[in-house]
């Protein structure tokens, strides 16, 4: 397995790191191991698109929510605001 070296990290942000690895009950190696798979998982689902599909019947959902509702124009609340 790779090794990382990590250098000139803020003492702060390693006490901060070590403090949640022992609120998680793991080593401080465990804790950023877990970091670093949460980070890559969540970059490569946004990446490679992995949710379209529940982004997709979020919008479906939205649009059937609204359907039919008909919205005023915003134009003159923000020339109003703005004038304030």
């Amino acid at each position: 397995m790779a090794k990382v070296l990590v250098e000139d990290l803020d003492p702060i942000i390693l006490e901060k790191l070590e403090t949640l690895a022992k609120q998680h009950g793991r080593s401080l190696q465990e804790e950023l191991k877990y970091i670093l798979q949460q980070a890559s998982e969540k970059a490569t689902h946004y990446h490679t698109g992995a949710d379209i599909e529940k982004t997709r019947e979020a919008v479906a959902r939205a649009q059937a929510r609204y359907a039919g509702k008909t919205f005023s124009d915003s134009t003159e609340l923000i020339r109003e605001d703005r004038e304030r």
